[in-house]
């Protein structure tokens, strides 16, 4: 921590030298012409060599987030992000999309390339999308979609939609139970279906006050419907079990700016809520003895609220000077409770209610500099101060820390087409106040204890990224990214019982490579390659064991490919997709489980990109129609001193999906 805080207070003292000249890309709306885009997102994606990509947006408002801006900023709200917007704003607002490196941006906390979507507003216009899918032995889904507009009244610009988000699943296969020496214990014949449904009214507003003071309002709200049934029928009982949300949330941000002396003043202040009532149930028809009915609702109540102030300016040779501060509370109040109903009666377990409450403040310092011609840094020294507190009529806790964060990233282009990047930071990570909170699982019958000594954990990232240009339209990009972690939040034993908590020491490093190549020289004139792949190492003492694994959940590896063919003089496009990624491991102190693909996803679609007017877009997902598999080790007690109890082997057929995508502007 000694030698980071000198190289930064080094940085922030020395005096910035010459202007570093980084290659920076820019895609005019002629440039997407051939893939029809609908809205400023469609254009976003086929940015060749660009990903979206997230880093410390969980934690507040500050340094972090998407690597996208819009006229230069960024989206202050969370909930409503900069991809929610763009997916909702008209194709016909854009002038252009700015790709470069975020150092020589001037892009505080952001490391890589970063995308800056221009837009312009003065004329309304407005894009509209529809998607109905359908698969076999589930009802089409027919009401996801979306419609959105865009304008201009005076010095007000504006961007409002309406969408849904809509989903319908659909899982079959055998449950084989088996006893440690494979005999058959039970075998279930296993039906989930799914189905979610969420409305959402956005809206973003721009008003210029003057051309020194402007006021932009980003705001959503949303209601979130989700149902899942479970038909399990085995050799014994029958057993229906369900799960369903009925949520309601809503966001609204506000960022003022002025011009005030030689910089721009910015006040910030976002609030969020969300009410969520949970249910989880399931009815046990057992042949010749009866009927068993639990179920565990829970009703929980969150909020933030965040103000930020920041003030930043240019210096005349090219470096940049940020201070900010930022206030933040969180909290999360739950209350929940178990009902069993049988033959001999019902019984009804009460949970304490349980409330958590953060109240977090924070200060920055950050100093943009260049030096010569090529080399752009950014540093900065930052400090938090949180206070976490539970309130509950069995676990009492208050609980406060000071925590030094910074950040030091570098951008150097070594040539016209090839540049090379790096990061060194010092971050905080966000819990999540729902691993404070005790519940169960009755689908899975398990438990899962609360732990109120949760911390929130820390680490230091390192990232190497370089990027070779193979003319305007191609890219390879390879990224390096490696992490030592204190206070890890895993599975960990708590008075005997399974809970999520801290240990002391982990580690994990990520090799990333992704791009864009064109095929016209391999005569496939109009075709297009994208790729990408990830491989992931990770490394946790296993608190049982005392062996090194991975961490829960973690895969290994990760793959996705695209092709695209915009056939040339016509108005027709067809591709192919696949992805994969390696099995996933889970463990508890008593099982471990493994769930893997049978095959990679494939995909296909045909596009018609003016269809009377309208782009047409017919898709195949699953197109091998791959298995589900899961493997689940339960013993007796924990895993190095009980034998093993039951052995579950699973295996489920997500059958193909059909999606039209029907999608227009006016």
């Amino acid at each position: 921590m000694k030698r980071l805080a000198a190289c930064v207070c080094f940085g922030l003292m020395t005096p910035a030298i010459g202007v570093a000249q980084t290659e920076q890309q820019s895609f005019t709306p002629d440039y997407f012409e051939r893939f029809a885009p609908q809205t400023a997102l469609d254009m976003l994606r086929q940015v060749p060599g660009f990903s979206v990509r997230s880093t410390g947006g969980g934690r507040g408002l500050g340094q972090g987030g998407t690597n996208v801006l819009i006229d230069g900023e960024r989206i202050t709200s969370k909930d409503t992000n900069v991809i929610d917007v763009l997916s909702q704003t008209p194709a016909q607002t854009v002038v252009r999309i700015e790709v470069g490196d975020a150092a020589s941006m001037g892009v505080t906390g952001l490391n890589g390339q970063v995308a800056n979507v221009v837009l312009d507003r003065s004329a309304f216009s407005g894009s509209f999308e529809w998607r109905p899918l359908f698969r076999s032995d589930v009802r089409p889904r027919l009401t996801e979609g979306l419609v959105s507009v865009s304008g201009e009244v005076g010095e007000l610009s504006y961007t409002l939609g309406l969408s849904n988000d809509s989903w319908r699943g659909f899982e079959l296969g055998p449950e084989w139970r088996l006893a440690p020496d494979g005999e058959l214990l039970d075998l279930r014949e296993e039906r989930v279906s799914s189905r979610v449904e969420a409305p959402r009214v956005t809206a973003s507003v721009d008003y210029a006050f003057s051309d020194k003071t402007s006021l932009n309002l980003t705001g959503s709200a949303t209601s979130f419907g989700f149902e899942l049934r479970e038909f399990s029928d085995g050799f014994d009982d029958s057993r229906i079990a369900l799960s369903s949300e009925d949520e309601w949330n809503a966001d609204l941000s506000g960022e003022l700016s002025h011009d005030l002396g030689p910089g721009t003043l910015r006040l910030i202040g976002y609030q969020r809520f969300e009410h969520s009532p949970t249910l989880n149930r399931t009815d046990t028809t057992t042949f010749g003895v009866g009927f068993d009915s639990r179920s565990f609702d829970q009703v929980a109540d969150e909020g933030e609220s965040i103000g930020r102030i920041e003030y930043g300016w240019a210096n005349a040779g090219g470096g940049s000077w940020e201070v900010a501060a930022e206030s933040a509370y969180n909290f999360l109040d739950v209350e929940s409770f178990v009902l069993v109903e049988d033959a001999m009666g019902s019984t009804t377990t009460v949970f304490p209610p349980t409330k958590v409450n953060e109240l977090r403040n924070q200060a920055s310092v950050t100093r943009g500099m260049t030096f010569g011609e090529k080399l752009a840094v950014q540093a900065s020294v930052a400090g938090e101060w949180s206070r976490i507190t539970v309130e509950g009529e069995e676990a009492d806790r208050e609980q406060t820390f000071l925590r030094p964060k910074g950040l030091i990233s570098l951008s150097y282009p070594w040539s016209e087409t090839f540049d090379m990047r790096g990061r060194v930071e010092r971050a905080v990570g966000q819990l999540s106040f729902f691993q404070f909170i005790s519940s169960v699982d009755l689908t899975e019958d398990r438990g899962f204890s609360g732990n109120t000594g949760l911390v929130p954990q820390q680490s230091w990232i390192g990232e190497v990224e370089f990027e070779k240009r193979f003319g305007a339209d191609e890219k390879i990009i390879v990224r390096l990214v490696g992490e030592l972690i204190e206070d890890r939040v895993d599975r960990v034993l708590i008075d005997g019982q399974d809970a999520v908590g801290n240990i002391d020491e982990a580690r994990s490093l990520l090799f990333e490579t992704e791009g864009t190549v064109l095929l016209d020289r391999w005569s496939v004139p109009g075709g297009r390659f994208d790729f990408s792949y990830e491989h992931f190492s990770s490394q946790i003492q296993d608190q049982i064991d005392l062996e090194n694994r991975g961490f829960n959940g973690a895969f290994d590896w990760a793959y996705n490919l695209d092709f695209r063919q915009d056939i040339p003089s016509t108005p027709y496009a067809w591709g192919l997709g696949a992805n994969a990624r390696d099995d996933s491991r889970f463990y508890r102190f008593n099982e471990i489980t493994t769930q893997s693909d049978s095959t990679p996803d494939y995909s296909a679609f045909f596009e018609h990109k003016d269809l009377y007017g309208l782009n047409l877009r017919v898709a195949v997902r699953n197109l091998a129609n791959r298995d589900y598999n899961f493997n689940r080790v339960r013993y007796a007690g924990l895993r190095t001193e009980e034998p093993v109890s039951l052995i579950e082997d699973r295996v489920r057929i997500d059958n193909r999906r059909f999606i039209v995508t029907l999608a227009g502007t006016f």
